[in-house]
């Protein structure tokens, strides 16, 4: 049996998962850890937001029943909640960013007038500015729907949305070395940094290698992870 080239679905969920522990160990324990360790986690994170952006995407296109996938999410938004609460207090965490998106996207291929669409889009804009990346999270993911037939779409998103956040950390790096700026750690501004560069890239990669397959079910096994992860996360920073 011959193996399929590119990277499946399987692939990129195993790959947003291991990013996303990547930056939660940096967010929690960034203060404890070795700078350089800091540093390479929250670059890796970057792999995180952009993958679930793009899953989402190809999970709406092809889910059978868009009410379960979307209380699938719903679901576990709230289970993740409390131990994201008790990590970084009131806030919603990115399944809610997911959920929202999803929405976005179901309102723009099932609504008719423009006006009806556009107030769904701003309210949902304004929701999400309670949520893990705010009013970003929800564009990326409208922008990675409409450019899914373009051979360089995701290139593009991926680009755009990296000179956005990219731009503003690097001039903020180099106001910190030239002692223009403070606050964060430098450790911390440079992971960042590499958030928005080397972790973007490397997923910008991951995603136009993507060759459509599914590779092994997991489903459930992603789903639980995350609001389990967190869990472990606050119990283990109980004692550090």
């Amino acid at each position: 049996m011959a193996l399929s080239r590119g990277t499946s679905a399987f692939t990129l969920k195993m790959a947003a998962i291991a990013g996303m522990s990547c930056n939660h160990v940096a967010n929690v324990f960034g203060d404890v850890m070795a700078p350089a360790a800091t540093m390479i986690l929250f670059t890796l994170g970057g792999l995180t937001f952009p993958i679930m952006a793009f899953l989402l995407c190809e999970g709406y296109r092809h889910t059978s029943s868009i009410r379960r996938y979307a209380t699938r999410l719903a679901l576990f938004a709230v289970a993740a909640e409390v131990p994201w609460f008790l990590l970084w207090g009131p806030s919603l965490n990115v399944l809610f960013t997911l959920l929202i998106g999803l929405g976005l996207l179901w309102a723009r291929d099932h609504l008719r007038g423009r006006g009806a669409y556009g107030l769904v889009i701003v309210a949902g804009i304004a929701a999400s500015w309670l949520c893990d990346w705010a009013i970003a999270g929800p564009l990326m993911i409208v922008f990675f729907h409409r450019v899914r037939e373009q051979p360089r779409g995701v290139l593009k998103v991926m680009a755009a949305f990296g000179a956005v956040f990219g731009i503003p950390q690097l001039i903020s790096v180099w106001g910190a070395g030239l002692g223009a700026a403070g606050g964060l750690p430098p450790a911390i501004q440079w992971g960042a940094l590499g958030y928005y560069t080397l972790g973007f890239a490397l997923a910008t990669f991951l995603m136009t290698t993507y060759n459509g397959q599914r590779g092994p079910s997991l489903k459930w096994f992603f789903y639980a992870y995350y609001p389990a992860h967190l869990l472990v996360l606050w119990l283990v920073a109980q004692f550090v």
